[in-house]
């Protein structure tokens, strides 16, 4: 039940609205980290430097490539007669307000014009532009890995977490028993994970215990396939089923799936949205799907059927936005 932004969508949000920024700013200033994001989309787009917030109250260097002439030249950041300065996205304002403190209180004397790329419905008022409004819950691809949403989330381990074994190490022998120890990381959360849902076989628990550890990798439950041996997993093409009935079965709000054709057949068989991170796409159920997740949720929540129905609307728009 939340939103979901791709960076790709942000940066058809800009362009989109491209005409809506004064042309008259010569410097982008993002604030770090994430609103360093739309500030270097934005600078691309315009042809203008681009720096941290940072570098600009030092008064540092706005470097750019050799091979590119920047729209509008300056000396140095605090120069500049018109900055832009950019967050990704806006709830309370805080943060943006503490960080135009900060500019009011330095050297510089030029204009300001405020932005947020994603802001809270009517909040819009609170900056000089934004791109699009989205309420909360949301997540968006560049925080994916570091959301409290991570919390209550199922995680594929394998091409996550860790690299994908190679078709040799995949032997259920000496060779996947060496891949289980060294298996070379990949993304990591900052936050402990709900669930690990790997088709790993149960037999290998104990290896993927030592190496999760190994690579302070927090996490509520680990969830193995109990057959005995990775013939009988083929077979039985045990992976999506496996994933999706664990899904269902917790109070999980997302799977994160590596593989894209196990990204549809979870959310298909879950009813719920599925984040695939080999294309970083939100892989939704059906409207029938969804009906049948919504009616067992809300008879085991006592969810409010008017929440029900916001919640419908918003993933009808999500489902439009991806096609």
């Amino acid at each position: 039940m939340f939103g979901y932004v791709s960076v790709a969508q942000l940066s058809a949000d800009i362009r989109a609205k491209l005409q809506d920024i004064p042309q008259t700013i010569d410097l982008v200033v993002g604030i770090p980290r994430s609103g360093m994001i739309p500030a270097y989309l934005i600078g691309l787009y315009l042809n203008r430097h681009v720096v941290d917030l940072e570098t600009f109250l030092a008064n540092g260097v706005a470097g750019h490539g050799h091979t590119r002439k920047v729209g509008i030249d300056i000396a140095e950041p605090q120069a500049a007669r018109h900055i832009l300065l950019v967050d990704d996205s806006l709830m309370t304002g805080g943060s943006l307000q503490r960080s135009i403190e900060r500019i009011r209180a330095s050297s510089f004397s030029g204009k300001l014009t405020t932005c947020a790329a994603i802001v809270m419905p009517a909040a819009g008022s609170s900056v000089d532009l934004f791109f699009r409004e989205m309420p909360r819950p949301r997540i968006f691809e560049w925080n994916a890995f570091h959301h409290d949403m991570i919390e209550k989330s199922c995680f594929d381990l394998d091409g996550i977490l860790c690299v994908d074994p190679t078709r040799e190490e995949c032997d259920d022998g000496p060779r996947y028993q060496e891949f289980l120890r060294t298996a070379r990381p990949l993304f990591k959360p900052t936050r402990k994970i709900g669930h690990i849902v790997s088709a790993r076989l149960e037999k290998h628990r104990a290896p993927t215990e030592a190496w999760l550890a190994a690579n302070g990798i927090s996490y509520g439950a680990l969830h193995l396939i109990d057959l005995p041996s990775e013939a009988d997993r083929r077979r039985l093409r045990a992976h999506s089923p496996h994933k999706a009935k664990v899904y269902r079965e917790t109070d999980a709000v997302l799977f994160y799936e590596s593989e894209l054709e196990q990204a549809k057949d979870i959310a298909r068989l879950s009813g719920r949205p599925v984040l695939c991170t080999a294309d970083m796409t939100l892989q939704l159920p059906t409207a029938l799907q969804l009906a049948a997740s919504l009616k067992q949720a809300r008879w085991r929540l006592k969810i409010p059927v008017g929440r029900l129905k916001r919640w419908l609307r918003q993933q009808a728009r999500a489902r439009a936005l991806a096609r």
